[in-house]
């Protein structure tokens, strides 16, 4: 399952800030395109232990303009990385992203 019953909406920060957790996201249902640490829409930090989550999840479409073109942006970048010397794993890590990004696209109704 992709949300721990016992997370709340928010996890405090060693410096005293506020993030909204991951969960809190995956129910508010769409990206704000504010680069929250937690974003399970869009890998804004480039994190390679980053999990997309699945599309079906997704219940609302509003987008900003600013998600889209991330989105858009990330596509680009790992269908670029795939047409370079890649071991298998990164390979097959470029596909699953570019898979990701495209059908977010399609669901939020824009095209590359």
């Amino acid at each position: 399952m992709y949300l721990r019953k016992e997370e709340g909406d928010w996890e405090v920060t060693a410096n005293g800030l506020y993030v909204a957790t991951r969960g809190y996201l995956i129910r508010r249902g769409f990206c704000c395109s504010n680069r929250c640490r937690n974003c399970p829409y869009i890998n804004w930090h480039n994190n390679p232990h980053w999990q997309p989550l699945p599309a079906e999840c997704i219940k609302r479409t509003r987008v900003s303009p600013k998600s889209i073109h991330g989105a858009q942006a990330l596509l680009a970048y790992h269908e670029q990385a795939l047409h370079q010397d890649n071991s298998p794993e990164e390979i097959a890590r470029h596909q699953e992203m570019i898979a990701h990004y495209s059908l977010l696209l399609a669901r939020w109704g824009h095209k590359k």
